[in-house]
């Protein structure tokens, strides 16, 4: 059985900017990341998160998949999918060796709505100059 790959959104946009990140960034153990102590990015991940609790609220009958194991999360969302109508965030669906996480998926009868919430910052003044 081969070994499933995880394609997250990082990994996604990381592959499109430079497939030979992407490469560097599935072995942490033999090469550093220099990110990873970057206070600006662990500022603006966090933001993202505040952003994403926010978009939660919208839905109040959401059932959030808490596990991090992908196996049980693709099981459980499985689970809720049975149902006519459910709202999940963070549900898991695979697709051969690849398992995606969507941060809200609304299920209504046979529609799906993938809904991916993005932290932007947001300006209204031009700037003059």
């Amino acid at each position: 059985m081969s070994i499933p790959r995880y394609l997250t959104k990082s990994r996604f946009k990381l592959a499109v900017e430079c497939p030979t990140k992407l490469y560097y960034a599935d072995k942490p153990a033999k090469y550093a990341d220099t990110q990873k102590e970057n206070v600006l990015m662990a500022a603006l991940a966090e933001g993202g998160f505040q952003v994403g609790a926010l978009a939660k609220q919208l839905y109040p009958s959401g059932i959030e998949i808490l596990t991090k194991d992908h196996n049980l999360a693709v099981e459980e969302t499985k689970k809720y999918l049975a149902q006519e109508s459910v709202v999940l965030f963070e549900p898991a669906i695979r697709v051969g060796n690849f398992v995606i996480r969507i941060d809200i998926l609304v299920k209504s009868g046979s529609a799906y709505e993938l809904i991916e919430v993005k932290a932007k910052s947001y300006r209204s003044s031009r700037i003059r100059s």
